[in-house]
């Protein structure tokens, strides 16, 4: 039952982001694909990963990573910085794609809107304490991926 209803929720949140993504896509310049979108968002999470960072993250291999991250550097969404070691790069994006970012961010704070107005404060705190230990576990993950 629980399985289910997870699945359905994560469904539907999925095909909302989506149908977001998609409708801020289609409103800008159309240099940015959906995949590009997803790439970029990603170097975006990770920080200012470097390449090898992002491709192992991603499971995809140095040379893809390599040819994706030089699309999005040659659309201006992505810059190279340097680091304190020679040929040693840092990704990170650019205010193009902030500007994407921010405006597709409205959703995230619709969501939050939407279940603070249909939750009583009980239920807020409960899954609050529900999305505590998620990303406790979250954390500890990421510190054992680090590690590898």
């Amino acid at each position: 039952m629980i399985a289910e209803n997870f699945d359905k929720i994560y469904k539907a949140f999925r095909l909302q982001i989506y149908r977001h993504i998609f409708s801020i896509l289609g409103k800008r310049e159309s240099t940015l694909s959906a995949a590009d979108y997803f790439t970029v968002e990603t170097i975006y999470l990770l920080g200012n990963p470097t390449i090898t960072e992002f491709a192992r993250i991603l499971s995809i291999s140095q040379p893809n990573a390599t040819y994706r991250i030089k699309s999005l550097i040659e659309k201006g969404y992505v810059v190279k910085r340097e680091t304190e070691k020679k040929n040693t790069f840092r990704l990170a994006v650019t205010d193009r794609f902030l500007r994407y970012y921010h405006e597709d961010m409205g959703y995230g704070n619709f969501i939050f809107k939407e279940l603070s107005e249909r939750l009583s404060e009980e239920e807020l705190l409960k899954v609050d304490e529900i999305f505590q230990n998620f990303i406790r576990q979250i954390e500890m993950d990421q510190g054992e991926t680090k590690s590898c």
